[in-house]
């Protein structure tokens, strides 16, 4: 059997007769969150094993578990899709001796610090940055770079707790919610002034299926903080040449990066067309990376993987693929409040998927990862223009047509 470490949001996305295909030579055992029990339960049916954890994300006891239970059965490999379970997977892996120095070569993947070292050491441009123990690093830093620096945690995963510094009083703020504690894994870095871009694709036997640069139009922050993010998918041909380029190499020449493999790449492009590395995954981008994908190129990214992994299963033709159209994906967050009112469904042609996870009479607050949006879209449109200009027509129409209510 194989075990996927999988949070219930991505398992909710997939019908079950998908997960039922990717168990037809060997029995998959999910470990989700109990949060979302019988949703998880209603979704998939009987035909799978699940196993429920509270706090699932963040309790020390999923990988002892998952290990000891791994002991008593013919598992054949840990297996996982969020960024949160990259290093408890190849933890179990290891331990359980199905694997070798997978931890190691994962914390490549986690760790921000050893992550832009590694770049660095090849001459590939990063943010200065700095490992800060105290507040006097933090200071020390700001006097050299200036202001704004972005102070993150080094184990980071969407966006939570970043903070962009860009003066005194912000730096005065920032500091007064840092405890002893947190100062074991923080990280200061210059912040760079240039265009977002999130890569993302498909690795399968050591080679690129398709590998796709999509500019943001606002960065995560501005996400967190209640602004619609759109992702357009670039398609002037230098520029993206150079970003797959750029990403080939990262992947490929730097990187541990397994034969199979999903991928998550952000990056700046500053005023001079330099790129500068943000960090890099082997996952996949959160939201609705997966269907842009799967629009884009007619091909479901998650389940192609999942396949390959589980089954050795892969696609007859493992060439580099062209996109079939260009796609962009708009994800709506939620505001403090209640929801009163949102639009079930989108009546306009060039939305190729449209989903809504906000529930009419819940209680919101801000977001504090980069994936609790409340509506999701897929457009498509003749060029990136038309594809932008499509996001932001319906950006406006989902924000009219939804209703929310103050608590206060």
């Amino acid at each position: 059997m194989n075990i996927l470490l999988c949070p219930a949001k991505i398992i909710l996305q997939h019908q079950r007769s998908e997960w039922a295909f990717l168990q037809r030579n060997t029995p998959l055992v999910f470990a989700t969150c109990s949060e979302h029990r019988i949703d998880v339960m209603n979704h998939l049916g009987d035909l799978f094993v699940v196993r429920f954890y509270d706090d699932f994300n963040d309790n020390p006891m999923v990988e002892l578990d998952l290990y000891d239970y791994a002991k008593c059965h013919p598992v054949k490999e840990v297996h996982f899709l969020a960024e949160v379970d990259v290093l408890r997977a190849a933890r179990i892996n290891d331990r359980l001796g199905l694997t070798h120095q997978s931890a190691k070569e994962a914390l490549y993947f986690r760790d921000k610090f050893l992550m832009k070292s590694l770049v660095q050491q090849y001459q590939v441009a990063i943010p200065e940055m700095a490992l800060v123990k105290n507040a006097t690093d933090i200071a020390l830093f700001i006097e050299t770079h200036g202001y704004p620096s972005v102070i993150k945690p080094t184990d980071g995963r969407g966006s939570q707790n970043v903070v962009v510094i860009r003066n005194d009083n912000q730096l005065k703020a920032c500091l007064q919610m840092i405890t002893p504690l947190h100062f074991h894994n923080l990280l200061i870095e210059r912040f760079i002034e240039g265009h977002a871009y999130q890569i993302n694709g498909l690795y399968l036997c050591g080679r690129p299926i398709f590998i796709s640069a999509s500019r943001a139009n606002v960065s995560c922050l501005d996400f967190l903080s209640g602004e619609s993010l759109g992702l357009v998918m670039e398609c002037n041909s230098y520029l993206l040449q150079q970003l797959t380029g750029y990403t080939r190499y990262l992947l490929e020449e730097i990187f541990p990066t397994p034969n199979d493999t999903l991928f998550h790449l952000e990056v700046f492009v500053d005023k001079s067309q330099h790129i500068i590395f943000g960090e890099l995954a082997c996952r996949l981008g959160g939201c609705f990376v997966n269907e842009e994908l799967g629009a884009a190129f007619g091909l479901d990214p998650r389940m192609t993987w999942l396949d390959a992994r589980l089954n050795q299963h892969y696609p007859e033709n493992l060439t580099q693929r062209s996109p079939l159209r260009l796609v962009g994906q708009l994800n709506v967050p939620p505001q403090n409040g209640t929801l009163v009112a949102i639009p079930q469904e989108c009546p306009f042609p060039f939305v190729l998927k449209y989903r809504v996870t906000g529930v009419v009479g819940q209680h919101y607050d801000a977001m504090k990862f980069t994936n609790g949006e409340v509506v999701s879209a897929i457009v498509e449109g003749r060029d990136s223009h038309e594809v932008n200009a499509n996001l932001c027509y319906l950006a406006n129409w989902v924000e009219e047509n939804t209703r929310w209510t103050s608590d206060i």
